[in-house]
């Protein structure tokens, strides 16, 4: 598929100029209120362990938290459709709506693609069966050290492969939003702004996981700021470092991640997006965390109603 590069920097300058008359009549984001906040917030089910038996104990812990959806593997999806009798029962016996389904497939092997690319539009299908909006798309993982990996000597094929991914997704009327990943192809800062500025954002939006791209390196706040057009899905995780359960996360607010800064530009920017945003943290198996995975959900819930969030109860 041919690449056609819609967005740069270039084009945000001249978005935002554009926008400079109204944004002067918008509340600055240092004083954006509570009353102000109109993005539902959802939960992912990583906390809870990352394969198909943990998905029900998230999704009661989530109802139970008053989260607004959830978001879960493709390949959890998959075995949930074809060897557990339907992810509608578990949607249906907790309440929350599936919103997205996070799925991987490889960007740097041109052998793979006629395989990955049928996998995905699977996912995309049982994804939509059963009212997911969003694929949160993400590369699949490599040992960047191992392959002393550049992703200069890839790049051609990289775009022209996600071109066609997200494409497939959009033919199958769903969103296609890049989640850049620490341990994949698209990691760091540079590497963020390549893919962004090159794929065709016809088919490929944004879904930003903020504690991810904090991890890598980058800004998350430049980031989401400069590609805010583009965003229809985030993943808003904190993080601290070191090895405490969390893969270095954190749950919100316990972090250095500008969680709040982030959460006003897209409230003052974004009018709506296709997806949610969406709490987040890593689930570590090899180390015990401080907290059980529904206190650190609690802690997070309780973090973001401290900034005007409403949740169900």
């Amino acid at each position: 598929m041919e690449t056609k590069n819609q967005f740069n920097r270039r084009d945000f300058i001249r978005l935002m100029g554009l926008g400079a008359a109204t944004a002067a009549l918008l509340p600055p984001l240092a004083v954006w209120g509570a009353r102000d906040r109109k993005f539902q917030i959802g939960a992912t089910f990583i906390l809870w362990g990352y394969g198909p038996d943990n998905l029900e104990p998230a999704l009661k812990d989530i109802s139970e938290l008053g989260y607004h959806a959830f978001e879960t593997f493709g390949s959890v999806i998959q075995e949930w459709e074809e060897k557990r009798g339907g992810l509608n029962q578990l949607i249906e016996k907790y309440q929350v709506p599936l919103i997205s389904g996070f799925c991987m497939t490889d960007v740097l092997d041109p052998s793979k693609k006629k395989d990955e690319l049928k996998k995905l539009v699977h996912w995309a299908r049982l994804l939509k069966k059963n009212g997911g909006k969003v694929v949160e798309y993400c590369a699949s993982g490599i040992d960047r050290e191992k392959l002393k990996f550049d992703y200069r000597e890839h790049k051609q094929y990289m775009i022209e492969s996600m071109n066609d991914y997200a494409k497939a997704v959009t033919d199958e009327g769903l969103v296609c939003a890049l989640h850049p990943h620490t341990g994949t192809p698209i990691e760091t800062e540079e590497e963020v702004y390549f893919v962004m500025e090159n794929l065709n954002t016809d088919y490929m939006k944004f879904g930003p996981d903020v504690g991810q791209l904090e991890k890598g390196g980058a800004d998350p706040v430049k980031i989401v700021k400069d590609f805010i057009p583009l965003i229809e899905h985030v993943h808003l995780k904190d993080f601290e470092g070191g090895d405490n359960g969390y893969l270095g996360y954190a749950p919100l607010g316990v972090g250095h991640v500008k969680l709040k800064k982030i959460l006003d530009l897209l409230e003052q920017k974004r009018d709506q997006m296709a997806g949610m945003i969406m709490f987040e943290l890593d689930f570590d198996r090899d180390i015990t965390p401080r907290w059980t995975p529904d206190k650190a959900a609690e802690l997070s819930r309780d973090y973001l109603q401290s900034l005007g969030y409403t949740f169900n109860h």
